[in-house]
């Protein structure tokens, strides 16, 4: 169920939620495989890492001969991390199992498979998504295994906290704490496997930052630098220390409040996980550069403690009931709540917007499960347009579009501002992504429309601009 929830939603909404699940994994991924793409500024600079635009382009090379374009190697993508999605569900499934039994697996599993968040974010191409996962299954192999764990089980425990730690080292509190938990009332015997697992990840990827990059751990001392002292990150926006907080209030509106008591009862036997998600969000409310995927490694957390929360609810509820069935017919009303609430809520999921407590059922004319969806099904369909020599894309800026991770034909792209431009460079150009429909393009055709994206082709062929290159262009934009 939660497979289908996710692929569905993914096939269905095509959206862009931030630039970065586009430019620094999905176009370095095609770079890579393909050797065309577009070289944004972090990647100029050297403050991110190659591993996952690495597995990314090796996804894409293997699945590319699916179909023509790029729709193959982006279904092999979206199948894959949507696959990796589902650790959640399996961890939130094995902790109420552990602690609980079966009835309290389903519910809590139930909850992280149909949670709205879970579903729209499992097939973003974010570091902070994957890095949520691998942290999830430490957390799992390390604070709920057995009380004398193998050496196997705590060297991997250890490898997946340096795996994550490496991917996103915004979360080493978090680590630091789980880590403090391991080992409370342990045999700090146990403790050196743990130590060389985690070793093992950060070591390679600081091997990799030196053959890909220029020194040993680039992307994360050269990201500390640009973020703390050159106030690169700061200069996208600076919000105020609660944000986060804000956000989550808006996007759960008066459900919060349930969840808040559900976590309440949760937390009285696993306060860990509410420990865990705390600290990661109040640690991310110190920088002022704020996106709400950054704290996405806590949503996991929080939902599978409500789903244990809601779990001890219902086995209370059911204990009253006088007959058989009644513990089944609790479940399942419980999950049932969950779902009506999770479907709402994914109406009105949009943070872009001013504070406002809304009801659940308040929908918004727009949403994240819009956002900028038709400039990457236009860029799909031109994938496969055999007479494509360039690509004019006017009224929509370069970041949000799907750049040539979606548009694959190695050709020119050509950002213009107005009809004067479209009139200098449309030799160099044959199609043009436009953001809005309108007959008045002279020389041009209207082929399709996608949400807001319409493409146009001039019958023509193009003519070659030597003196340009995309990656030229942004280079001079600084961008």
């Amino acid at each position: 169920m939660a497979l289908s929830l996710r692929l569905f939603a993914a096939f269905s909404y095509p959206n862009i939620f931030w630039p970065d699940e586009i430019f620094q994994t999905l176009e370095q991924g095609h770079r890579l495989a393909f050797g065309n793409g577009m070289i944004p500024w972090d990647f100029r600079d050297g403050i991110r890492s190659w591993l996952f635009p690495g597995i990314l382009g090796g996804i894409m090379k293997v699945t590319s001969f699916f179909s023509d374009g790029s729709s193959g190697y982006l279904a092999g993508v979206t199948v894959f991390l949507c696959l990796l999605s589902l650790i959640p569900v399996w961890i939130g499934f094995s902790i109420g199992y552990a602690t609980s039994g079966l009835a309290s697996a389903i519910i809590t599993g139930g909850v992280c498979a149909i949670w709205f968040e879970l579903i729209y974010f499992a097939p973003k191409a974010f570091t902070e998504v994957i890095a949520a996962y691998s942290l999830l299954v430490a957390i799992y192999f390390g604070c709920y295994g057995p009380s004398h764990p193998s050496r196997g089980r705590l060297y991997w425990t250890g490898f997946l906290y340096g795996f994550t730690a490496y991917l996103r080292f915004h979360l080493l509190p978090a680590i630091f704490l789980a880590i403090v938990y391991q080992f409370r009332k342990r045999n700090f015997k146990e403790l050196p496997p743990v130590i060389l697992g985690f070793i093992g990840p950060v070591l390679l990827g600081g091997i990799l930052d030196t053959f890909t990059l220029s020194s040993p751990f680039q992307s994360i001392w050269k990201l500390i630098w640009i973020n703390l002292f050159a106030g690169k990150f700061n200069s996208f926006g600076v919000s105020p220390w609660h944000q986060y907080f804000a956000w989550l209030a808006m996007n759960w509106s008066w459900w919060i409040v349930p969840v808040v008591v559900f976590c309440a009862l949760g937390a009285r036997r696993h306060w860990i996980l509410a420990a865990l998600a705390l600290v990661i969000i109040v640690s991310h409310s110190f920088l002022g550069h704020k996106e709400y995927r950054y704290i996405f490694p806590a949503l996991p957390l929080i939902l599978i403690l409500a789903g244990l929360g809601t779990a001890d609810l219902v086995s209370r509820i059911s204990l009253t009931r006088r007959f058989t069935r009644g513990k089944s017919i609790s479940i399942v009303s419980g999950l049932l709540v969950w779902m009506l609430l999770s479907w709402m809520l994914s109406g009105r999921f949009y943070t872009d917007r001013a504070f406002s407590f809304d009801p659940p059922w308040q929908k918004l004319g727009f949403t994240h499960w819009q956002t900028h969806g038709g400039q990457l099904q236009a860029y799909q369909y031109l994938s496969t347009e055999k007479d494509l020599c360039g690509v004019g894309v006017r009224g929509i800026a370069w970041q949000y579009t799907g750049g040539y991770a979606h548009l694959h034909q190695d050709v020119p792209i050509y950002f213009v501002k107005d009809d004067r431009e479209i009139g200098e460079l449309k030799s160099h150009f044959n199609y043009l992504v436009f953001n809005q429909e309108t007959p008045d393009l002279e020389g041009y055709r209207l082929e399709k429309c996608f949400g807001g994206a319409c493409v146009y082709k001039r019958p023509s062929p193009c003519t070659v601009n030597p003196d340009y290159h995309i990656n030229k262009y942004l280079q001079e934009k600084g961008e």
